[in-house]
């Protein structure tokens, strides 16, 4: 088994309570903490927050949901090792779900036996930690995206699996949010110059896609990128974060020094810089508003 700073995670999709009672007695055993999910409908929707280690998922046939979360976890996620189930005699053949991104497949019904030797196969593939790898003090990180909001959650998602997989789950569901958040507000408010005011008449009329897309094709806009840049340091013990954006900026001392004010439509959101500021104090602007800072102790 591969150190880690933070017990592996599993989550387990199945419609059985059975399965998930042998999948707790095993997991127990190993030192995994399991979360568990009904259906592939309900894991998806789970799945980026919870950015499990290990995925464990009946094939959900005739409609085989199964394997289509598998394609879905392994296009979001290189590095979770993934076990398929499934009844013995489907139509559905291992191979199949090799080639959708399982590495590993247990028949049912699965032995605690089998089961526990699955367990210990994904724990040996499951790569170890920046923290666990010998002889790093400090990396850094840096991602160039261009001006499609839709492609921030994803990168999102890449980068905590870099950088923040030893975090606690909670701390890492608030850095997800914080990072999404703050890089939205880059693109959009920064790159792209959309004004909150101009941003929420759009939702609101159901034209928010076709602004994002004019402002896109703008050639002003166009060319705009946002970086996102972050810092392990072990020795400190701490994540840093920086989100540079090439816009006009805007006045942010108010939104983080007086967040109970009403937001000016002419900004930003100010209700996204108060939410990043409540979950990490030490974020920051520089003075023309164009990049934020903030950092996260490791445990």
């Amino acid at each position: 088994m591969t150190g880690h700073a933070a017990s592996p995670t599993m989550l387990v999709v199945d419609s059985s309570a059975e399965i998930w009672a042998l999948v707790m007695e095993q997991a127990k055993l190993r030192g995994i903490s399991v979360i568990t999910a009904p259906d592939p409908q309900v894991a998806l929707a789970m799945i980026d927050m919870a950015i499990p280690h290990i995925l464990m998922t009946d094939l959900f046939l005739p409609n085989q949901g199964g394997l289509t979360l598998i394609r879905d976890v392994r296009a979001r996620s290189a590095k979770t090792v993934i076990i398929a189930s499934g009844e013995s005699g489907q139509i559905v053949t291992a191979l199949e779900v090799v080639r959708a991104g399982a590495g590993d497949y247990l028949q049912k019904p699965v032995l605690a036996e089998e089961l526990g030797w699955a367990l210990d196969r994904a724990l040996r593939q499951i790569p170890s930690t920046i923290e666990n790898v010998p002889g790093i003090e400090q990396a850094d990180y840096r991602l160039v995206l261009g001006t499609n909001p839709d492609h921030v959650e994803a990168c999102v998602t890449w980068l905590i699996q870099q950088t923040a997989l030893s975090l606690p789950e909670m701390q890492r569901l608030h850095l997800r949010t914080t990072l999404i958040e703050l890089i939205v507000n880059a693109v959009e408010h920064g790159s792209l110059e959309i004004l909150y005011q101009e941003k929420h008449e759009a939702l609101s009329t159901d034209q928010f896609e076709r602004l994002i897309a004019e402002r896109r094709r703008h050639p002003r806009f166009a060319k705009r990128r946002v970086v996102v840049q972050a810092a392990y340091d072990k020795d400190r013990r701490r994540l840093r974060y920086a989100i540079t954006d090439e816009g006009k900026g805007f006045a942010w001392n108010r939104f983080v020094e007086t967040p109970d004010q009403p937001c000016d439509s002419r900004q930003a959101n100010g209700r996204g810089v108060f939410l990043a500021k409540t979950f990490f104090p030490d974020m920051t602007y520089n003075e023309r508003g164009t990049e934020v800072t903030f950092s996260v102790p490791l445990p």
